[in-house]
């Protein structure tokens, strides 16, 4: 929870900068794997008028490991927007987050057939790839938006086959699909075209 604090308070103090072409996005969000909410907070700088790179911070209930409860699973990441039509009102994008899920490992093990699994470590790496619409309502930028998105975490896995004592390590990914609905506050003061 405190690396997410940082990052809301690090999103926060960009906002005070000078510079234009800043947005913070901020949604809340249904995980469609068992219809739990979510939300997440993203701060991007469009360095270029197509592209934006930021940072974020979100939280989730999902499967997190193969041996792991349902659970409340925050995360962390580098935020990549390719931006598609950014002069119009109606804009489209496209996102890529890479970053770490934050949940301790648990020591059960898992048994399918004749395998049985163990997750080692805790906290796995954080990928989300998504799609989105953005409805521009202000000259600065402001308006909602909604968002699609694969959300993985990919984690390191134990396998130990209970025949032949063959034990072998892999790295495996789990997550669920997200729809959110949120609002952008934005520092743009290019005039949208419809």
């Amino acid at each position: 929870m405190k690396y997410i604090i940082s990052v809301l308070l690090a999103i926060c103090c960009c906002l005070h900068t000078s510079a234009q072409k800043h947005n913070v996005f901020a949604d809340g969000a249904l995980s469609l794997a068992y219809l739990d909410p979510g939300f997440s907070a993203t701060y991007n700088y469009n360095f270029i008028k197509y592209i934006g790179v930021g940072v974020g911070g979100q939280g989730y209930v999902f499967h997190p490991a193969k041996t792991s409860f349902r659970k409340f699973t925050p995360a962390v990441f580098a935020d990549f927007r390719f931006r598609i039509r950014p002069e119009k009102i109606s804009q489209y994008y496209v996102l890529t987050d890479v970053g770490v899920d934050f949940y301790k490992h648990s020591n059960e093990t898992y048994q399918e057939g004749y395998y049985e699994y163990s997750v080692p470590k805790d906290n796995g790496i954080y990928l989300g790839l998504g799609i989105g619409y953005f409805l521009r309502l202000t000259h600065s930028g402001w308006g909602p938006y909604c968002t699609i998105k694969l959300i993985n975490n990919i984690y390191e896995l134990d396998q130990y086959n209970l025949r032949t004592r063959e034990q072998k390590s892999k790295n495996v990914a789990g997550g669920t699909v997200i729809i959110s609905l949120g609002f952008r506050f934005g520092d743009n003061d290019d005039v949208p075209k419809n």
